[in-house]
């Protein structure tokens, strides 16, 4: 039986969050505008997450699960929040999705050099003969700056079983759970081989406050001390592109968003427009001190040369008036 079902009984959130969601919150710390992979990445909630911020140029996901991952690009396409940060995004943040097998090497991930690689809830869904191989993948083949690995803790299962005795796994296709004990002798074994320091940390404590089993989820946090050497051989590209998506952003020239601010800002005030205002604004325009007018751009400073230089250039979408208008109060406002 799935943890789902008694969540709400263990857990103790006063922001309301799911366990899920706090994980996600508390791995922000760790990733700063990096090239990230995230494996695993299931339906993608926590690549969404790192997309709403605006300092990222590359978020990729991979996981073998095609139609997880049909759901993972929706979810990351139709996100509205993206068109409300449009704006205050400049630069491309490109968001990659791939169909693929986490224990091969795949050169065309390697040849993206990220910078910061994440396994959430992922290693006990594997074989545990399965873990060197995704280790040499990830710690030695692609070798990222950090990696950051989250599994549930079997310690904290005791809370699951006084709810239900015949509670094992919190999930169907969790092929084992590791103690802290497990995890951290694991853990440092790897960091040892590949040259990595370690920090550990915890998500989901007890609602009684209790963290004598730990918490909920145990974290480690992977820190490279030097490269790791190896000549390992790429696998079979098979790696199958879901999704390549650029967020929006505003990729307007310094020049583009001058007369645009303009236009905006200005062309409602000029007396050309007076016949076209509705009472309101025409009222608005009878108050307004004739030195505010530039001040709306006064944060993109340029010479009265330049000013000049941009009227002219996009004199079309002004009328000779307004030019002249622009021009004056310009004056006014420098002198």
């Amino acid at each position: 039986m799935e943890i789902k079902a008694y969540e709400n009984d263990i857990f103790y959130d006063n922001m309301g969050m799911r366990l899920w969601e706090r994980r996600h919150q508390h791995l922000d710390k760790y990733i700063e505008n990096e090239r990230t992979l995230d494996i695993g990445c299931n339906d993608a909630k926590f690549i969404q997450r790192l997309a709403h911020s605006l300092d990222f140029n590359l978020i990729v996901g991979l996981d073998i699960d095609l139609e997880v991952l049909k759901k993972a690009s929706d979810n990351l396409v139709y996100d509205q929040i993206q068109d409300c940060l449009k704006s205050n995004r400049k630069i491309e943040c490109w968001i990659k999705l791939f169909h693929g097998d986490a224990l091969k090497k795949y050169d065309k991930l390697k040849q993206m050099n990220f910078e910061v690689i994440t396994l959430i809830e992922v290693v006990e869904h594997l074989q545990m003969e399965q873990l060197d191989d995704i280790c040499e993948n990830v710690f030695g083949y692609l070798n990222p700056n950090r990696i950051i690995i989250t599994t549930p803790n079997s310690d904290f299962n005791v809370y699951f079983k006084q709810l239900n005795p015949q509670f094992v796994l919190r999930h169907p296709d969790h092929k084992f759970e590791f103690s802290q004990q497990e995890f951290q002798q694991w853990t440092q074994a790897i960091a040892l081989k590949y040259n990595y320091s370690t920090i550990y940390e915890g998500v989901g404590q007890h609602k009684s406050g209790e963290i004598t089993n730990g918490y909920a989820s145990q974290i480690c946090i992977f820190t490279k001390i030097k490269d790791y050497q190896h000549n390992f051989k790429a696998d079979q590209d098979d790696l199958q592109l879901i999704l390549e998506h650029c967020l929006p952003y505003d990729n307007r020239t310094d020049e583009q968003k001058l007369i645009d601010d303009i236009m905006m800002n200005y062309s409602r005030f000029s007396l050309w427009n007076q016949n076209d205002l509705d009472d309101y604004e025409y009222d608005l325009l009878s108050t307004i001190d004739e030195n505010d007018i530039l001040i709306r751009i006064q944060d993109l400073p340029r010479s009265q040369q330049y000013f000049e230089q941009i009227i002219q250039k996009y004199n079309n979408r002004f009328s000779i008036y307004q030019n002249d208008y622009l021009l004056l109060k310009f004056q006014v406002q420098t002198d």
